[in-house]
């Protein structure tokens, strides 16, 4: 198991399809399937702000779409920890499941804003990232390109590479889906 990015690009409402209990009916009430380049959005309750422009449970048909796989959960969690530090997030402390843990991506979670903010302190397992933040998170991709290149690690750098691209296809009027 492991974490499915997949980032959409020019989304618009599909509003002749319905998702109801895990089926997607059509206007004749009838079950089908999704098209290619659709999205079924399910925004992360936790974190409703990284998706203003996107509506819970309905389905947009997108331009175009990418897709990428993340790592495993640990395997993400590592990069964004190096994200985390080089964004210049500081190392800070927390209980975490009764065990005092210290992280520079902890230093993302406990501020509010910064650069990669909407990113480091998002799920990883599942959500949305909408426009909007999608936008902000391009632009600090983009910042941030040649230091990441100078991190000197390759896989962090091709991991950094694949988001930066994702991010630059939701800035245009889409969102990228954690699954």
């Amino acid at each position: 198991m492991g974490l499915d990015i997949a980032a959409y690009e020019g989304l618009t409402k599909n509003d002749s399809l319905k998702f109801v209990d895990g089926d997607v009916f059509n206007q004749q009430h009838e079950i089908v399937d999704i098209p290619d380049n659709a999205l079924i959005a399910f925004i992360n309750p936790a974190f409703p702000d990284r998706a203003r422009d996107i509506e819970d449970r309905c389905i947009y048909n997108a331009v175009d779409r990418f897709s990428f796989k993340a790592g495993s959960y640990s395997g993400y969690n590592r990069w964004r920890e190096m994200l985390a530090k080089l964004a210049g997030y500081p190392e800070t402390r927390l209980q975490i499941n009764g065990t005092e843990q210290s992280q520079h991506a902890f230093g993302a979670w406990i501020a509010t804003a910064g650069p990669f903010w909407e990113l480091i302190n998002f799920s990883d397992n599942e959500g949305i990232i909408g426009t909007s933040a999608s936008k902000k998170l391009s632009a600090d991709f983009a910042t941030f390109d040649d230091a990441a290149r100078a991190v000197g690690e390759a896989e962090f750098y091709q991991l950094f590479q694949l988001w930066q691209r994702a991010f630059d296809m939701a800035a245009r009027d889409g969102a990228v889906n954690f699954v």
